[in-house]
């Protein structure tokens, strides 16, 4: 069900979002490793369940989705693409992949490169194999932003809809609703508002069944939201 034209115009769309991604990744590992070596424990969990791991990837998902999907329908380059006689199903399933593939992508080279400059061992918490976990697990919450987004993006076609707007503000919000319960204690209670208090540091520091189980339910949650973005967009012949 791929189809290789596709996957490479995506691509070469999508190659500036890939790059400034890519190289703020790398960045923020850079930062981190310059931490490790300073020794700012008090600044190291920044580089743990924020940039790297959930804000980098969750911007990036939020991107490719506007800009192989959202936008494509916007200009009429969906239309054009399904009108070469390329199955709807076809185009969305090679969608589905490539933006799989790119956070399969990001999240493998963050655990190589973290690994390497051993960003890790910062607060003597992280270890090598907890540290891979947490990659892991991260690469499953991207999953489900990335599905979510994928899902509100194949709803209708715009300007008649605002769904993928919506989604991905409300993504922003929750992460923001964390933050605040994160930061600052006294607001515990907002941790039952926001998705992203699933994807617990301690937890995954302590690499327990929690963290399977997490991982698993963002995977599965992610899995369902393509599917049925797919379904959206089939049943409609492609046409948004």
């Amino acid at each position: 069900m791929l189809n290789f034209a596709v996957l490479k115009q995506d691509y070469i769309i999508s190659r500036r979002t890939l790059l400034v991604c890519g190289v703020l990744q790398i960045l923020s590992l850079i930062l981190a490793a310059v931490i490790r070596n300073l020794r700012l424990i008090q600044i190291a969990d920044v580089f743990f369940d924020t940039l790297p791991v959930v804000v980098i990837p969750m911007i990036m998902q939020i991107v490719l989705v506007y800009e192989v999907v959202r936008r494509q329908d916007m200009d009429t380059t969906m239309q054009l693409i399904l009108s070469t006689g390329i199955s709807p199903s076809q185009v969305i399933t090679t969608k589905i992949i490539f933006l799989l593939l790119n956070n399969l992508l990001l999240f493998t080279c963050s655990m190589l490169f973290g690994c390497v400059a051993h960003v890790y061992d910062l607060t003597g918490v992280w270890h090598q194999d907890t540290y891979i976990i947490l990659n892991l697990g991260g690469m499953c919450l991207q999953v489900f932003t990335g599905g979510w987004c994928f899902l509100a993006a194949c709803v209708k076609k715009p300007p008649k809809s605002h769904f993928y707007e919506a989604a991905a503000g409300i993504l922003l919000v929750l992460y923001l609703v964390y933050l605040a319960y994160y930061l600052v204690p006294g607001l515990f209670f907002l941790k039952y508002f926001t998705v992203f208090s699933l994807f617990s540091q301690e937890m995954f520091a302590k690499g327990s069944l929690g963290a399977f189980v997490t991982s698993l339910i963002f995977a599965v949650l992610g899995a369902v939201c393509f599917l049925a973005g797919k379904y959206l967009f089939c049943s409609r012949g492609g046409a948004l």
